[in-house]
């Protein structure tokens, strides 16, 4: 019997499990002492304790707010949004304060854990995939599938937002049956997006925007959230008021540089993509994660 338990206690005191190979989201997936590096949880905050972290730096916006807020519209005016629905605002949460350029994607592919998206052109509208395009390293990626941008986002620590979460992003408690109080810009669109341009164009270009309202650069706030790329989602597309369904399409968001309908300038209006593999050269991403 002692010779037992002073067995176990030699095995206890020398055995040190191996963390390295929990997958994780973020930080608070891991044990302490251990960080969410590249999806797998890591005893140093890089990629190596003596490399650097070859991840870029994205900044994120907090969006803390309490109550509830109406999502979608019962005007005929937008797309895929009607009716309007009561419902909660979601728990706080951190967005990415600008899409997801070309040169963020490359260190991901250049760091062996995504893979390169498509890359020419695409159809027969004379649209181009950013990802490899001359002078697009600063414009927002395109043509990348759903699975691609969730490996970067878990790749960065972090996720696709839902739809609840990227509306409020753009119109906070303004989303109502007021056809003004449904634009990401109040009033009207005017010059203040990435609009019309037959292209994406570099990202934080126009003003930026926090729950419906500009704001000024020394304030907290979102670039493009109307414009240059339709933004994917991690929600099923479900016609409301439902928000869940059996489905394997699911929303994008926002519009892009190539639209110039009315229709889809509204932030409530809303595309499905058919699959996660779906890509086109009118759409991106941004990422998202909840806050402690």
């Amino acid at each position: 019997m002692r010779r037992t338990l002073f067995a176990a206690l030699l095995f206890a005191g020398c055995y040190n499990p191996d963390y390295a190979s929990k997958s994780c989201i973020d930080d608070k997936g891991c044990p302490e002492g251990y960080f969410c590096v590249a999806g797998k949880c890591s005893p140093s905050s890089v990629s190596g304790d003596m490399s650097v972290d070859p991840r870029p730096i994205r900044s994120e916006v907090e969006v803390r707010e309490s109550g509830s807020f109406y999502m979608g519209t019962n005007l005929p005016d937008g797309l895929n949004d009607k009716p309007s629905f009561l419902r909660n605002v979601p728990a706080p949460y951190f967005l990415d304060e600008r899409e997801v350029t070309v040169a963020d994607y490359r260190a991901c592919v250049d760091a062996k854990v995504c893979d390169k998206p498509v890359t020419g052109a695409f159809g027969t509208q004379g649209w181009i995939c950013s990802y490899a395009a001359e002078g697009k390293d600063q414009h927002p990626v395109t043509c990348v599938s759903k699975t691609q941008a969730e490996a970067f986002c878990t790749w960065m620590g972090r996720r696709l937002p839902t739809e609840a979460e990227w509306e409020f992003a753009a119109l906070g408690k303004n989303g109502a049956d007021t056809i003004n109080q449904r634009l990401v810009f109040p009033g009207s669109l005017g010059n203040n997006a990435c609009w019309n341009q037959n292209g994406t164009c570099p990202v934080a270009t126009y003003v930026r925007t926090y729950l419906g309202q500009i704001v000024t650069g020394d304030k907290p706030g979102f670039y493009d959230l109307l414009g240059n790329a339709w933004e994917k989602t991690a929600s099923p597309f479900c016609l409301y008021p439902a928000e869940t369904c059996t489905t394997d399409k699911f929303s994008v968001r926002g519009g892009s540089g190539f639209d110039s309908d009315p229709q889809v300038s509204k932030a409530t209006s809303r595309l499905a993509d058919r699959d996660v593999k779906d890509y086109y050269p009118n759409q991106g991403f941004r990422c998202a994660r909840t806050a402690p």
